[in-house]
């Protein structure tokens, strides 16, 4: 059981796909969902977490220390997550009516 625990988190890791930076020279992040079952309960709620450690980490929510800095940087990861909120809920939807899946499955995180 900690083997697959282990293989799914490293799977995780490594589908996680950072892309260049925009124009305004915001970072955003593509998040695979390929490998999870969104018509469950269990894979919408893995895609929910991949989306929050991935706008935390764009947002550096782990490592400021200064109150005031720690306090933007969360205000950055909460715009983070609700920038992929529509493409999550799409992702959703579909697997709920069983649609086919896009060819790119993943959600773009961007603060």
């Amino acid at each position: 059981m900690s083997f697959n625990l282990a293989r799914a988190a490293a799977i995780g890791a490594a589908l996680i796909l950072a892309a260049p930076a925009s124009a305004d020279g915001t970072k955003s992040v593509k998040v695979s969902y390929a490998d999870l079952n969104l018509s469950s309960a269990t894979g919408r709620d893995a895609l929910d977490r991949r989306v929050a450690r991935t706008a935390d980490r764009i947002c550096g929510v782990a490592l400021e220390q200064q109150l005031e800095l720690l306090a933007a940087a969360k205000r950055c990861a909460a715009t983070a997550r609700e920038s992929a909120r529509p493409a999550i809920e799409l992702a959703h939807r579909n697997a709920t009516n069983r649609q086919l899946a896009a060819r790119d499955m993943s959600v773009t995180v961007a603060p």
